[in-house]
């Protein structure tokens, strides 16, 4: 199933084998993974060659391509999704003539007309500080059996309250890749009133994009950021949170709360694999831990 191919002037060689799920090994790129990576490859070239014709200095460019094979009928490539990262010292004007040079790539004029091609682009950006807020709650009359707090957020216009039966996930898993919601018009604030709840946020735009929060009544409302992807999971017995939020002028509930896939976001997937910062309650107050004090530490964190 391995083939070898040489290219004729600089002698330079390339391997193939048949992927895993058709007959191979999966050892080298399949020649399917090569039509992929000649359709990335020449969207690179013709953006170096623009670039250099127009004397501009060029970063580098980060491409990944999601291949898709056809689930049905003979088999070949159902679609590709190209997620490109362009350099930050990039002009609006410079970003624009980039990506329209893209459009001269003779591969892809091959391939739109038989295979779905979806383009992404996003411009790295200075990575913001991390800012986490716990909004605490004001406990105003505590017996042994009955407890009275003030659940008030300032400036709060929408309240929703979350029940989890037993260890729900919300939102769900898509098969094998998570699932997160995101809010570009509404500032959550989450006060866990029965149970717990672990939150796992991720912001690609923090310098800290992988966060998980063991969250608790004691900790406060948990504040979530606008363009912060966010999922939690209860424990076996269930929680009930309170959610105050934040909504502006554009908030429509119809768009805000679509569950957004890492399976074509490359960008998701690497904030992900980022080393998590654990937020946890001990010795009464807010613990920040990395993973090493977090692997020392005495309390029931599952990492």
């Amino acid at each position: 199933m391995h083939t070898e191919a040489q290219h004729k002037y600089s002698g330079q060689k390339l391997r193939t084998d048949a992927p895993l799920d058709h007959a191979g090994n999966g050892e080298n790129f399949a020649p399917t993974d090569l039509l992929a990576t000649a359709l990335g490859t020449c969207f690179l070239t013709v953006m170096g060659i623009t670039a250099k014709e127009k004397g501009w200095p060029l970063d580098e460019i980060k491409l990944e391509i999601d291949k898709k094979m056809a689930t049905q009928g003979p088999r070949k490539i159902n679609s590709l999704f190209l997620q490109i990262e362009m350099p930050s010292s990039l002009s609006p004007h410079q970003l624009k003539v980039l990506q329209q040079a893209t459009n001269d790539c003779p591969v892809l004029r091959n391939l739109k007309d038989s295979i779905k091609i979806k383009v992404h682009w996003n411009q790295v950006t200075n990575k913001k500080k991390t800012f986490l807020n716990f909004l605490p709650t004001n406990v105003f009359r505590e017996t042994p059996q009955v407890t009275f707090f003030d659940a008030g957020v300032k400036e709060a216009n929408g309240a929703d309250v979350v029940i989890h039966h037993g260890s729900a996930l919300s939102p769900p898993d898509d098969d094998d890749f998570e699932q997160y919601y995101v809010h570009h018009h509404q500032i959550d604030h989450n006060l866990v009133l029965d149970g717990t709840r672990t939150f796992t946020l991720l912001n690609p735009e923090w310098d800290e994009p992988h966060h998980v929060i063991y969250l608790n009544q004691k900790m406060g409302a948990l504040q979530i950021p606008i363009d912060t992807y966010h999922r939690s999971v209860s424990g076996k017995e269930g929680s009930i949170v309170l959610n105050q939020a934040v909504r502006d002028s554009q908030f429509d509930p119809n768009k805000e709360f679509i569950p957004v896939s890492l399976r074509n976001r490359a960008d998701l997937r690497k904030a992900k694999a980022a080393e998590p910062v654990f937020w946890i309650w001990d010795d009464e107050k807010i613990q920040r831990l990395n993973v090493e004090n977090a692997s020392s530490c005495n309390k029931k964190i599952k990492i």
